[in-house]
């Protein structure tokens, strides 16, 4: 029973690596995207509406790199046998909250703890 086991854990993070580093080509796509300008034309409107475009395009550049970050961080788990251990308590991360959250890197507990504190 133990080998079904870790073959199943097996194939479990090589299917979560496989998604992790999809998911990084695309978010690396993404933030690469909200790297160009945009270029209206000249008058004060169309100025305006490029400015608004560029501070937009900050905000998510802020957010991707977090998420990039969180990512990469995800699949150097994986590589080291870190995946699924929560960084807070050391004990396992549900693998239901990996499967639907890959980058966790607390147990529900432990992250519900953080986030009511804030």
């Amino acid at each position: 029973m133990e080998v079904i086991k870790n073959l199943t854990d097996a194939l479990f993070l090589r299917k979560q690596k496989h998604a992790l580093e999809k998911e990084l080509v695309r978010l690396e796509e993404q933030y690469c995207l909200t790297k160009e300008h945009p270029e209206y034309g000249s008058s004060d409107d169309e100025n305006a509406q490029e400015v608004e475009v560029i501070q937009e395009n900050l905000g998510l550049q802020r957010n991707l790199k977090n998420i990039i970050k969180d990512t990469k961080a995800a699949i150097k788990k994986i590589e080291k046998e870190k995946y699924g251990i929560c960084d807070i308590c050391r004990g396992p991360i549900e693998p239901g909250r990996l499967k639907a959250f890959p980058v966790a890197s607390m147990c529900v507990t432990c992250a519900n703890k953080k986030f009511r504190k804030r």
